[in-house]
């Protein structure tokens, strides 16, 4: 009995110890299954992802700055470009002590105390994973002296980017304009963009119009590196896309002479040494003029020493709008804001006593004086006022209401026709036939011309100018015209300004007779200019070129011994008075322009075209308070259509 019970307690023990094996040997078939589909969920199905998260802890990526697009003349000479230069950077993250790092990296390039306290400041202020630049413009020496040690500076690296520059340095700095670091307002319209390192975008001229197209596209590379922040190779991931390029109509030889030849004005070069340093021990005006960076010294014709001369001067093919040359003096480097933009270099640029980052070509404001004269002659031949026998009698001034208003020949011009007019610039004539004509008709007229639009250069921060008329002085004024406004406005002053570009689309519609001419500065090789017609009658330009062909080859023409040998000039001059004589003045025998203080003195114009009888080539010039516009402007006018004809022929 007691042996059966036995037996039968041992094969109960056996069933439940088998049933155990087989729950333990389940549970660890089932663990074994569940982690060998965990292993498979690592190693196959999730591979991609953790070989990514692992490279993050190995790898760092980096956007790639592009090359900018390069800018050229019409004959492939460099306007704007870009050189290779190498940054230093330091990764708080991976310094460990950035304050002993950035001691250690002054011992061995030029990094003084309060550049050192700024990078700290920045470090301080940004993630310490966010790289900060010690120095750009490293010299070879600098970077041989820190390759040497970089494994025991930890956190620093080097890194390649591109510096803009402009070789033709002030000779195009209104034109290309400049770049430099991203604004605020550019960050919050651009976030991405604006987070590549070394980003530089352009603010104003060709660098700003074009800034979409020159930018190009940034790349990405992944930075291998090692447990002590330390780059050991890098990957192209992407290469960056560099900008593309532009070419302008510019061209350079024709650029530079028309600078030059502006700044000399009608005086001589002072390049002897001694009689510079007199002109800065006894001149204050040249002394400034040095003190803000302007070196040129001049003598005038009362052998005294004067600084060059400012304004605009712009060369037009009438053909299809090519800006030949657009001038405007003084100028400045562009290359001074490509990178940070010293203090001392902006005091001198701002404290210059002639405003060099004004773009006089686009935004300079000007009232046009007798260069608007053949809008006048133009409106009142077109509305039937006049025809080109119609003679008005100038004894010298015009008597209307209680006022006189002045010829600038005091003893008259006497009996004149509009041709007569044009050529001797009667201001009497001038007053009549404005009077008769009206200032709405005068404004239609000029409009048509280009004046008071934008000229269609699309380049930034263009003047519209004013062209007045009876809406307009409601308008801004609040008040009605007045008969006594209409006069002035017959000889271009009183509300009339323009721009000297505004003044050369004019003088390219009335050669070209036919089409609406706009300008452009971008070259658009093998494509058909389309223009509107100007729908102006032949036979009212032809009155009015005659006229201005007479300015220059008549008797009396007021610019006739600045005429151009060989091909011939058709123009006008300009004389626009900047603050009347007053009776202590002329008392005291300071009548004549040069004697007067230069802000006071009269601005000197002249519009032309050229060859006289297939024209080609449209020019301006204003040279500020350079007084007549027959003996200033129109022998600088002049000499740059006769190198312009030299350079491009006819």
């Amino acid at each position: 009995m007691v042996i059966r019970n036995k037996r039968k307690l041992k094969k109960e023990l056996l069933q439940r110890m088998g049933r155990r094996n087989f729950v333990i040997a389940g549970g660890q078939s089932l663990l074994g299954l569940l982690l060998a589909g965990r292993l498979y969920q690592l190693q196959i199905s999730q591979n991609e992802g953790w070989r990514k998260l692992s490279d993050s802890n190995q790898f760092n990526s980096r956007s790639v700055t592009p090359a900018r697009g390069r800018i050229f003349d019409e004959q492939g000479r460099l306007l704007a470009g870009n050189t290779e230069t190498y940054s230093l950077s330091i990764t708080p993250l991976n310094s460990g002590n950035l304050k002993q790092t950035l001691v250690r990296l002054s011992m061995l390039i030029d990094l003084p105390d309060e550049e050192m306290i700024a990078i700290l400041k920045k470090a301080e202020s940004q993630p310490k994973f966010m790289p900060v630049t010690v120095k750009d413009e490293l010299t070879q020496r600098d970077l041989s002296r820190l390759a040497v040690r970089s494994p025991v500076l930890n956190g620093v690296s080097f890194s390649k980017r591109y510096r803009r520059i402009y070789p033709q340095a002030h000779l195009t700095g209104h034109i290309t304009g400049y770049v430099s670091p991203v604004t605020p307002k550019e960050r919050d319209n651009e976030p991405r963009w604006s987070r590549l390192p070394y980003i530089r975008t352009g603010k104003v001229g060709v660098e700003y119009a074009l800034e979409q197209n020159l930018r190009g596209a940034p790349g990405l590379d992944r930075i291998e590196i090692n447990a002590r922040g330390k780059a050991v190779r890098i990957i192209n991931d992407k290469k960056p896309q560099q900008g593309d390029d532009a070419k302008l109509t510019l061209n350079m030889e024709i650029q530079a002479y028309a600078y030059e030849r502006l700044r000399k004005g009608r005086n001589d070069i002072v390049t002897n040494t001694a009689d510079i340093q007199a002109a800065l021990t006894t001149n204050d005006e040249i002394r400034s003029h040095f003190a803000a960076g302007d070196n040129l010294v001049l003598k005038d014709e009362k052998e005294r020493f004067v600084p060059g001369e400012s304004g605009a001067a712009i060369v037009m093919d009438i053909r299809n709008g090519d800006v030949i040359s657009m001038v405007s003096a003084p100028s400045y480097d562009p290359n001074q804001f490509s990178e940070r933009l010293l203090t001392r270099d902006w005091k001198r640029l701002s404290s210059h006593p002639r405003t060099p980052l004004l773009n006089r070509a686009i935004s300079g404001l000007y009232a046009p004086g007798s260069t608007f004269k053949m809008v006048v002659a133009a409106a009142a031949l077109e509305a039937g006022v006049i025809t080109s026998s119609t003679r008005v009698k100038c004894e010298g001034h015009m008597e209307y209401g209680d006022r006189k208003f002045h010829c600038w020949f005091d003893d008259g011009h006497q009996l004149v026709n509009v041709k007569q007019a044009l050529e001797r610039s009667c201001d009497v004539f001038f007053y009549d036939i404005a009077l008769k004509v009206g200032i709405n008709r005068i404004h239609d007229m000029a409009k048509r011309l280009g004046l008071g639009l934008p000229s269609g250069l699309d380049l930034p921060f263009e003047k519209l100018g004013i062209m007045p008329n009876r809406d307009w002085k409601k308008e801004n004024r609040g008040t009605v015209w007045t008969p006594g406004e209409t006069i002035v406005a017959g000889i271009g002053q009183g509300f009339v300004l323009t721009t000297p570009m505004q003044l050369a689309v004019m003088t390219a519609r009335l050669a070209n007779g036919d089409k609406a001419v706009v300008p452009r500065l971008m070259a658009a090789e093998g494509q058909e200019t389309e223009f509107a017609p100007l729908n102006i009658s032949k036979s009212v330009l032809r009155i009015v070129k005659t006229g201005m062909e007479n300015v220059l080859n008549g008797v009396l023409g007021t610019a006739r011994r600045y005429d151009l040998d060989d091909y011939g000039l058709a123009g006008k001059t300009g004389t626009v008075q900047v603050k009347r004589i007053t009776k202590e003045q002329r008392e005291a025998g300071i009548i004549d322009n040069i004697d007067r203080p230069w802000k006071e003195r009269d601005h000197a114009l002249f519009v032309a075209y050229a060859p006289r009888k297939n024209p080609r080539y449209a020019a301006v010039v204003v040279v500020e308070h350079g007084g007549s516009g027959s003996s200033m402007a129109a022998p600088i006018a002049r000499d740059i259509l006769a190198q312009t004809i030299k350079v491009k022929g006819v």
